[in-house]
């Protein structure tokens, strides 16, 4: 087998027009939040058909505001899945509250609403205040659900729960911009949906996220939260009246500069395409693996369709002491996946500022994380490429046996 030249996970979708825009904007007056943010802003509002668009600095600033207007606080806890990006978990504990951890769903790596409704009934008792944990005495408060890889979670089992609960619901939607759950984009929604516009993202900005709701009375507090708590944005004050403002409330230093927007106008454009583009790259693979019994190909619920931010593939679990050697082998013939995630009850801050104890067993997550590998998905990649994806695969399986 021919070694290919360098195959890298992502490779970001830009040309010459985004660019122009951004150069656009730097030959200009006004480089921070100003009127390329609102142009963005409205592009997605437009896309999600939803009242209320607000970009910030990250998705994880997204999350973080998102709790704060929930009125997150000490006393509280929300409920997660450890099979995430840590950000999903360190925005809680930023916000002085606790994490509780369930497991995820086998086939799609989405939580299990079923299991967010059995730990609530075995370690929760409603009482006048909410829902109050019997062991911690501290108040749930709501739910973070995740949506993976581009597929959205069970929205209507979860929010379900939550209003018989009384809890709110954040959507961490990194993954999920042009993905479509129920016949409806996701986005479109009167919870918080916060997505993520880093580097390797569908659409990206550099670095940059968007906090999207159909909830438009909580829309200047949003605002407020991503940039101090300050009354004024910087250019209402450079343009309109006395340069004064008042600081409400301590919020964050979360704006997006402009030069990042005019990325995301060009971005969001080009959105539609993107998606067609990685559908069809998760096309060629699920074409080229259909007959290796020894990989299972991502799983898409039929009443979703998924961004396909990633192509997590589980190796079969007789193999699954072998799975970083997959990994060594592809990096050794110049393919570089991924692993997502390292569960986030894995790392050392949450074993040792969190779960001091001990005490925790999330088998569904453990067993997928044992067996996952993300293989390269972007716009550009080429069948040709994806093909000796799965021949190096191919090749290592029949050697691990």
């Amino acid at each position: 087998m021919m070694k290919q030249k360098e195959i890298p996970f992502s490779i970001p979708f830009i040309n010459e027009r985004e660019i122009k825009e951004v150069v656009k904007v730097l030959r200009g007056k006004w480089i921070t939040t100003g009127s390329e943010v609102k142009r963005f802003e409205e592009s997605v509002r437009e896309y999600l058909d939803v009242s209320t668009a607000v970009a910030v600095s990250s998705g994880t600033a997204a999350m973080e505001i998102a709790l704060a207007v929930n009125g997150v606080g000490p006393g509280d806890e929300v409920l997660t899945t450890s099979y995430t990006f840590a950000s999903t978990v360190i925005v809680i504990l930023h916000r002085g509250a606790d994490v509780v951890l369930v497991d995820v769903e086998d086939r799609t790596f989405n939580i299990d609403a079923e299991k967010i409704e059995r730990e609530i009934k075995e370690n929760y008792e409603m009482t006048g205040s909410g829902l109050i944990s019997r062991k911690s005495k501290k108040r749930l408060k709501g739910i973070i659900a995740v949506h993976f890889g581009g597929q959205s979670a069970d929205m209507k089992l979860i929010n379900g729960i939550a209003e018989k609960y009384n809890l709110f619901v954040v959507e961490d939607a990194a993954h999920a911009i042009g993905s479509v759950h129920h016949g409806i984009k996701t986005g479109k929604s009167r919870n918080f949906v916060c997505f993520s516009f880093y580097s390797n993202k569908n659409l990206t900005t550099g670095e940059g996220g968007m906090i999207v709701t159909d909830k438009n009375e909580n829309e200047q507090k949003l605002r407020m939260y991503s940039l101090h708590g300050i009354s004024k944005s910087a250019i209402e004050r450079y343009k309109n009246g006395l340069p004064f403002y008042d600081i409400v409330f301590p919020g964050y230093k979360a704006n997006l500069t402009d030069i990042q927007a005019a990325l995301g106008v060009i971005q969001m454009e080009k959105l539609e395409r993107i998606t067609e583009l990685r559908n069809r790259v998760a096309n060629w693979y699920n074409h080229y693996f259909k007959d290796v019994e020894e990989i299972s190909t991502p799983f898409i619920k039929e009443y979703n369709s998924s961004a396909r931010h990633l192509y997590p593939i589980l190796i079969s679990p007789s193999l699954r002491q072998r799975r970083d050697d997959f990994i060594v082998d592809m990096r050794s013939k110049n393919i570089y996946p991924s692993v997502h995630f390292i569960p986030v009850h894995f790392h050392s801050f949450y074993k040792n500022f969190v779960n001091l104890d001990g005490k925790i067993h999330l088998p569904v997550t453990e067993d997928l994380f044992s067996r996952e590998i993300s293989l390269p998905i972007f716009p550009g990649i080429k069948k040709s490429e994806v093909k000796y994806i799965v021949d190096v695969i191919k090749d290592s399986i029949v050697r691990f046996r």
